[in-house]
């Protein structure tokens, strides 16, 4: 008993003792190594220390990796959160200048209404906004209920003063 209780003490301290790697020599050699107070009993190989190879060192960074890695994948999913909160950010901005742009249209069009309204006769409000627009003279007299001759004489009045806007 006392034997087998020395045999797992002494393999216990050269793990201890021991690299990761170690190369194992004969029993020759072990027995001119061995301390004296073994007194003689060859119980197992010992150990005899080596270099580290590279091996064994990957083992060692091993944690150190996984910490990057992980902390790599906390940056990515808070990445993917960032871009997804600017994509509807995004979103909105844009509904936003939709809606601003189609207000500023109809801004546009009561102002040519109330523009075209100043120092014309009423009958003639809407023939001047659609010659303003660039419609033809028998468009703007069909829609206005006047005579094309009046309508050309609108359009004239557009062209003279500048005021004609290109239909596209």
């Amino acid at each position: 008993m006392w034997q087998l209780f020395r045999a797992v003490g002494a393999a216990r301290r050269t793990r201890k003792k021991a690299p990761a790697v170690a190369e194992v020599v004969d029993d020759a050699a072990d027995e001119e190594d061995a301390p004296d107070d073994d007194a003689g009993f060859n119980y197992a190989p010992m150990p005899r220390s080596a270099a580290p190879t590279p091996a064994a060192e990957p083992a060692a960074e091993r944690p150190e990796a996984a910490a990057e890695r992980f902390q790599q994948t906390l940056e990515l999913q808070q990445l993917r959160r960032d871009i997804a909160r600017l994509q509807a950010q995004d979103a909105v901005q844009q509904r936003e200048i939709a809606d601003l742009n189609d207000a500023l249209q109809a801004l546009r069009e009561q102002f040519e209404a109330n523009l075209a309204g100043q120092g014309v006769s009423p009958e003639y409000n809407e023939a001047l906004v659609f010659a303003r627009r660039g419609l033809e003279a028998d468009a703007i007299a069909e829609r206005c209920g006047i005579s094309v001759s009046e309508a050309e004489l609108v359009r004239s009045m557009t062209r003279r003063t500048g005021k004609e806007e290109d239909p596209a």
